[in-house]
């Protein structure tokens, strides 16, 4: 690798004087670079889809995956650059959502602004819970624990606050279509704002990729007693990273609210829907730009074309075939769909260095 980007640093020198392409070689040679055009390209693809696709069923699929490739990448800044086993990720999101909700049904404030005020507690929420893990060294599996049972405490005391609907949950009236109230007849504005929302989580991804934070996150991966005999302070930069996943997990959790019109805590705090969310990021490629949002194309569409298929026919069906779906990535894509891409790549990338460098 060293030799590469030795080859790829003489290469750009080379490009300076002519700028008509350099911007395309800073794409073509540079993993994350591509992963991130890769990102752009299946945005645009899916703000084309409602010119194809008119049946409600199917815009709400397309909503859906959307909605699980953005909270897949919010939770790949915690466990996929830093490692973290944060398996109770769902807490921000519910936060988020009962926010909006909140202010907007009691204060009237607009979804628009609540779904950005839904940061706020969630943030709060990260930063107790990054104190009190890293107070008392609670890593791995003891970390897992700790934040699943967060999730558990959230739903409780969810169910006893009446201004948030208590056990029986809240919801958003619909009078009419109304931009202030993000309350629309048709789906195609929840598809471009769910789009919005999917290219901020990319853009994140893609710049903690690149950036020092990214770094120091994926060498605390690799090995935390490494990582801070190399002096990076590891307790602040995990702290960055829960942080920066809650701010993004509780957007989204705000514009669910608003989209589906109503939740209650075993939804939005329950274990079921928590684990379908971070699923896209496993099996698509956790540390990665892209891969989040390849395994929610690949995850999403599919379970509900298994749930439409065998719900109601064969009981039980649907789990079984998911279960064998999930089995076939763990066991033979560890690295998930992108790993898939990253070594031919690679080789291409060699190939190229060397032949415009006349190496």
């Amino acid at each position: 690798m060293l030799e590469q980007d030795r080859l790829l640093q003489r290469i750009q020198q080379m490009r300076k004087s002519s700028g008509k392409i350099s911007w395309f070689w800073k794409i073509i040679l540079d993993w994350n670079n591509i992963q991130f055009a890769g990102g752009l390209l299946l945005i645009l693809v899916g703000a084309s889809l409602p010119a194809f696709v008119h049946s409600d069923y199917y815009l709400g699929i397309i909503i859906a995956t959307i909605l699980y490739a953005y909270v897949g990448l919010s939770w790949n800044i915690v466990g996929g650059y830093a490692g973290l086993l944060m398996f109770g990720f769902i807490p921000f999101f519910g936060l988020g959502a009962y926010t909006t909700v909140i202010l907007l049904n009691s204060f009237f404030i607009s979804p628009w602004a609540g779904i950005l005020l839904g940061m706020i507690p969630a943030v709060l929420l990260a930063l107790v819970t990054s104190f009190l893990t890293l107070r008392y060294g609670l890593k791995d599996d003891y970390f897992l624990f700790f934040t699943s049972a967060v999730m558990v405490v959230m739903a409780l005391i969810f169910s006893k606050i009446q201004i948030a609907g208590g056990a029986i949950g809240i919801s958003i009236s619909f009078v009419k279509s109304s931009w202030a109230r993000m309350v629309f007849i048709e789906k195609e504005p929840y598809l471009y704002i769910c789009l919005g929302l999917l290219f901020i989580g990319l853009l994140v991804n893609f710049l903690v990729a690149r950036s020092r934070l990214g770094r120091y996150l994926v060498a605390i991966r690799e090995s935390e007693d490494g990582a801070k005999a190399l002096g990076v302070d590891v307790s602040r930069y995990k702290t960055y990273s829960l942080v920066i996943a809650a701010a993004l997990n509780a957007l989204g959790g705000g514009f669910y609210m608003v989209y589906t019109t109503f939740i209650d805590p075993p939804l939005v705090f329950g274990g079921t829907f928590n684990f379908e969310l971070l699923i896209a990021p496993i099996i698509g490629g956790r540390g990665t730009v892209l891969g989040p949002l390849l395994g929610a194309i690949l995850n999403k569409p599919f379970v509900e074309l298994i749930r439409g298929f065998f719900s109601v026919s064969r009981a039980g069906t649907t789990l079984m075939i998911y279960g064998a779906f999930l089995m076939i990535f763990i066991l033979f894509l560890p690295r998930g769909v992108i790993g898939l891409f990253e070594p031919p790549y690679r080789r291409f990338r060699q190939r190229m260095l060397k032949k415009l460098t006349g190496a």
